[in-house]
């Protein structure tokens, strides 16, 4: 067990439009919107602040160490310096090493990194093969920042409840974690991981079975994210389009775009409204 006391299947054709549809954009609109308010209760202005984490100290973590190292450096990067974790590894019998009484935060079937909870505790559970795969290393370390970030706002008051997107209210809840890790700048993660998982392929030799992971966005929904996110704190796209891989990169040239023609998506939150057209 690590402690840390510091927190630190597509194509790129043309006739491919990767812009979710009505009701995904309205949905992923004002979950940034609510998700963003929610964290500012406990972070304030940190939350706020124009961010594109890319870079890590361990740029492919091998190892439990190194993954250690690499979340507690990513939170130092968020504001969630003051936050600690324990990370555990699942062991070669798949017995759980999470110490008794921790509960999960949401669903962690079909993930390779999931947070639990007990008392003011979290603990961070990986499996092995994790390792075998980057893209979905950083894409999960996103997702439980994010997630850890909505659990600590919960504690301060109201927790973050709102209508789900369609039935899956559990995959809902996931993809409310990575819109929070989104919000902390954490987006690019997000969006390259969600192009694995819903493709299905990592290239081949990975040897993970890729169709039985999820994750909480579409590939379209967190690229159209990231420019919602993006434009309202006034960043460029191309601080998240050299960081992407082509058919993310295609995604979010047409969210930004639509964005760009949609005001009311980029307006501060307590006045924003989401146009339908």
């Amino acid at each position: 067990m690590l402690l840390c006391g510091t927190m630190l299947g597509f194509s790129s054709s043309t006739g491919v439009d990767f812009l979710p549809d009505d009701t995904a954009r309205a949905w992923v609109a004002d979950g940034l919107r609510e998700v963003s308010a929610h964290l500012s209760r406990h972070w304030g202005e940190v939350v706020h602040r124009p961010r594109v984490v890319t870079e890590t100290s361990i740029s492919k973590p091998q190892n439990l160490d190194e993954l250690f190292e690499l979340i507690c450096g990513v939170q130092s990067e968020i504001g969630q310096h003051d936050v600690e974790f324990s990370l555990v590894e699942l062991t070669d019998d798949k017995t759980p090493s999470v110490p008794r009484g921790f509960k999960p935060l949401g669903s962690p079937e079909g993930q390779l990194l999931h947070t639990f909870h007990k008392d003011g505790e979290y603990v961070v559970l990986a499996t092995p093969q994790i390792f075998k795969l980057t893209p979905v290393v950083f894409s999960s370390v996103a997702r439980e920042l994010g997630r850890i970030a909505i659990h600590i706002a919960d504690r301060d008051g109201v927790a973050l409840r709102r209508a789900p997107k369609d039935e899956q209210d559990l995959a809902d809840r996931e993809g409310d974690a990575e819109l929070a890790a989104i919000t902390l700048g954490l987006g690019v993660w997000v969006a390259n991981g969600a192009y694995v998982y819903e493709s299905a392929c990592c290239g081949g030799g990975c040897g993970i079975d890729l169709k039985s992971l999820r994750a909480g966005l579409s590939m379209p929904e967190a690229c159209f994210a990231l420019a919602v996110d993006g434009q309202q704190k006034g960043l460029s796209r191309r601080l998240f389009t050299k960081h992407l891989e082509s058919n993310q990169t295609a995604a979010l040239k047409r969210s930004w775009g639509y964005v760009k023609k949609q005001p009311a998506l980029t307006a501060p939150p307590q006045s924003a409204a989401l146009s339908a057209g």
